[in-house]
């Protein structure tokens, strides 16, 4: 865990350093020559050095151990903060959206400007290098902090490369391709940021596993001898790893060191098959008659 952590922690810095440094050549560019479609895309950059330097915070917060009062560690901090930053991109979205249809009502001009094509292209380069270290890291990992990040620069290398088409655009006299293109931008960092808030939400709000992996877990514990069936097996996310609740029946009439040796064997198995496990709770139930049973 403590290399998945300075992996993010990695991934955070090179994004900061290397989207300042687009930031400000991008919205001097934009500005220089009133292409709202590079304005916007240099406001995107303001957001990915927010993004990444949420994303350097939330990694050194999710590397912390557990605690008295985090009592399974504070892996949730990665999933907090990959909805900080899906919001972000929304917020950044909706602004430069407005400012592209106020280029469209006022029909503004772009000037062709070898400079816009040069910071497009650097941006374009950069970013692919970007998503391309980052999604590598993030599969590596499995972390969804780092996988946000590698869309964020994946997106910058469809938005720009929107704002290259506008630029080339402007020489036939399409300028107003500038503004639809910005719009285009913004829709597309609104998609990304619900994709990523949703995501995260996923994990935050304890959904539990799909059913064909709770089968998978089911069957393995049917496999373990002494269980009469399995009750429920639930799952509950802490950050990158989950916890498995499982209740199963026992004889009503095995002692209490028997099913404890089972549900220890329980634990052991899951642990030892499903790196991604971080523990097992087993909770053992006598088994009772059931209603028909009792009837009868």
């Amino acid at each position: 865990m403590e290399d998945r952590f300075s992996s993010g922690k990695k991934v955070a810095l090179l994004g900061i350093g290397v989207n300042i440094i687009l930031l400000l050549i991008k919205l001097w560019a934009g500005y220089v020559s009133s292409s709202q479609a590079m304005i916007a895309d240099g406001f995107n950059s303001m957001g990915d050095v927010f993004a990444s330097t949420v994303t350097l915070f939330g990694s050194l917060y999710a590397a912390k151990p557990k605690d008295a009062d985090h009592a399974w560690g504070h892996g949730k901090a990665e999933y907090i903060a990959s909805l900080i930053i899906g919001f972000s991109m929304v917020v950044m979205a909706v602004y430069t959206a407005s400012g592209s249809v106020e280029s469209l009502a006022k029909n503004e001009i772009l000037d062709f400007s070898w400079w816009l094509v040069g910071v497009a292209v650097v941006t374009i380069s950069a970013k692919a290098c970007l998503y391309a270290y980052c999604i590598r890291k993030s599969r590596q990992y499995n972390s969804i902090l780092i996988k946000a990040n590698a869309q964020d620069h994946r997106n910058d290398v469809f938005v720009t490369s929107g704002t290259l088409a506008a630029i080339f655009l402007s020489v036939i006299g399409w300028h107003f391709m500038d503004g639809v293109i910005g719009i285009a931008i913004s829709a597309w960092i609104i998609y990304s940021g619900i994709s990523i808030v949703m995501d995260s939400a996923r994990v935050l709000m304890d959904q539990t596993a799909g059913s064909a992996t709770i089968e998978e877990y089911k069957k393995e514990i049917m496999g373990i001898g002494g269980i009469a069936h399995v009750d429920s097996v639930n799952t509950k996310p802490v950050g990158a790893k989950s916890i498995l609740i499982v209740k199963v029946s026992v004889d009503r009439d095995m002692t209490v060191i028997k099913s404890h040796e089972i549900a220890k064997k329980i634990e052991l198995e899951l642990l030892r098959f499903h790196t991604d496990v971080d523990d097992v709770i087993v909770h053992i139930n006598p088994d009772l008659p059931h209603e028909a049973e009792r009837k009868a």
